[in-house]
């Protein structure tokens, strides 16, 4: 039987048939969910700022447009705040739930430094009072910040109203915000009675984030372009089902104007993002000190990829507020350019917290500082130097364990690895595998238990390669060095009781040719298997290499 192209055949007409009769079931849960904001039905609803006053050409102020749009998606159930190409300026933006708001690409939104009104927050690992975030919100759900426009905020404007106080002039630590901070913070940790008038005092000394969820969940950030920030950029505090993905910020030399923070947050996936800060890229905290450990709220489940990171401290950095634990985070397919350090790891006594079950894999980096640090000694502004003689352990003492760092390519670092944990509280459990790096300096590591080192190649131009201290059971798995100065060795080691050195090797006429310079009390303490260099070259016992 001949049919037109759109006649429909008895198959085909029995699914339109199923396919009505199913919609009219479903229809009504449609509607009721659409009428609670949910899903995307209320995000098809549009609400178009310059609808509510808001000028193209940033000649009036558009806060009051912003909020009466949200205030009408709100009423409406949920919907999509839209920002046409244009430029703005604008006060603090309050989110609400079931929101997206999304600026288009030709949008430009100035944020100028004000006096802000202070809300409940975390600064710093601290819960205090703080000024409004210029764009977020607390206790909020489904909210989506989005769109190809540009969002400007002058750091330099910022640090001239809320400037912090730089070492020296009576201040010989500094502060990172102001006297009314360090006061507050010290306070804490003595456990006294915080008065409102101090917390409100130490609030006007501090800087917003650019965007801030607070107590959030099913939160997007994607595809916007930040150019300055006041403090942290984008700041995801006591957050789950998080995304931020495809943005693009440019905050350096900012001050303290980190990329994304982590905090005391669950379920956060970072992806495709580039950050080009002052301070870190990308860093996971969980509190600090005496009230990080009050509060006792972890950051786990978080993973991170193919992001490239610029001029920061640290491309990924974790801590140094680490109070509340910090667990299960990955970090692949990243490439760091002319930051301080690549890989970072940090806290200190007094933080306490577990930092555990970390992944670093197939990284790039090139231009850095420390390529990889691990540290138990990090010293924040307005804090002091602590000692390295081992202390009686507490509920405030760090512990690293259990972290993972393989596929490093480094080319050009002032350190390529440092690692220093406590005495008293060794790191535990780290494994650095398949690097290779050229340097100033090679591998520094102090107080880690159980650590092992595969596959890794470092070529150096000051001191042995690896130089390897109080590390006990210390495992070296093929490891070596084509570039060394004249008559360093390999590998140094004191102090390592139960260490094992297999499957390396020396290079002809790289170095002092000695693969292995130990401590003569080592002597009985050390396992060695298939080591490759000149004849009685392999292992060396001598203090004039271990000085």
């Amino acid at each position: 039987m001949a049919t037109t192209p759109n006649a429909l055949g008895g198959f085909e007409l029995m699914r339109y048939k199923v396919g009505i009769l199913v919609l009219a079931a479903v229809l009504p849960g449609v509607q009721a969910r659409a009428q609670a904001g949910a899903g995307p039905q209320a995000m098809a609803r549009v609400f178009d700022v310059t609808a509510y006053g808001a000028k193209r050409d940033g000649s009036t102020p558009a806060t009051g447009a912003f909020a009466r749009a949200i205030a009408a998606a709100k009423a409406a159930g949920g919907g999509t705040v839209y920002v046409p190409a244009g430029h703005y300026q604008s006060g603090p933006i309050e989110l609400v739930s079931h929101l997206r708001l999304e600026f288009d690409a030709g949008a430009i939104v100035v944020f100028p430094a004000q006096m802000l009104p202070l809300t409940n927050g975390r600064q710093q690992g601290i819960e205090t009072l703080t000024p409004v975030p210029l764009i977020g919100g607390h206790d909020l759900e489904d909210v989506q910040v989005v769109g190809a426009g540009t969002l400007v905020s002058n750091n330099a404007d910022w640090m001239k109203l809320h400037g912090r106080i730089k070492p020296g002039a009576g201040n010989e630590l500094g502060s990172a915000n102001g006297d009314n901070w360090e006061k507050l913070l010290l306070d804490l940790e003595a456990h006294k009675t915080i008065s409102e008038a101090q917390y409100t005092a130490a609030a006007e000394e501090l800087r917003p984030s650019f965007v801030r969820f607070m107590n959030s969940k099913d939160v997007v950030v994607d595809g916007l372009h930040f150019e300055g920030s006041p403090m942290w950029t984008v700041h995801l505090l006591y957050t789950q089902n998080a995304v931020v993905r495809n943005v693009v910020i440019e905050t350096y030399p900012g001050v303290h104007t980190d990329g994304i923070v982590v905090d005391s947050s669950r379920f956060v996936h970072l992806t495709d993002d580039y950050i080009d800060t002052g301070d870190d890229g990308i860093v996971i905290k969980s509190g600090k000190d005496a009230d990080g450990l009050r509060v006792n709220r972890p950051t786990e489940d978080v993973t991170i990829t193919g992001c490239t990171v610029h001029h920061a401290h640290g491309a990924v950095t974790i801590g140094s507020e680490t109070s509340g634990g910090v667990r299960n985070i990955v970090a692949s397919n990243m490439t760091a350019v002319d930051t301080e350090a690549g890989i970072r790891i940090k806290s200190r006594r007094g933080r306490g917290g577990v930092v555990s079950n970390l992944r670093f894999s197939n990284w790039t980096m090139r231009n850095v500082g420390k390529a990889i640090e691990v540290t138990n000694f990090y010293m924040m502004e307005g804090e002091t130097k602590e000692t390295r003689v081992a202390m009686p352990k507490s509920a405030t003492t760090p512990a690293f364990e259990n972290i993972a760092i393989n596929g490093v390519t480094i080319d050009g670092a002032k350190q390529l690895i440092d690692v220093d944990g406590l005495p008293e509280s060794p790191i535990d459990g780290l494994r650095i595998s398949d690097v290779i790096g050229a340097g100033t300096l090679g591998a520094h590591l102090v107080h880690a238990s159980g650590l092992e080192l595969h596959n890794v190649q470092l070529n150096v131009e000051k001191g042995p390669a690896f130089l390897v201290e109080d590390c006990p059971e210390v495992e070296l798995d093929h490891i070596a060095s084509r570039k060394l100065a004249k008559d360093e060795p390999v590998v140094r080691m004191e102090r390592s009781a139960g260490a094992i050195v297999r499957n390396s090797r020396t290079f002809a006429g790289v170095g002092s040719d000695v693969l292995l310079s130990v401590a003569p009390k080592m002597k009985g303490m050390l396992t060695t298997e298939d080591l490759v260099a000149s004849p009685d070259r392999s292992v060396v016992y001598g203090d004039e290499h271990t000085k």
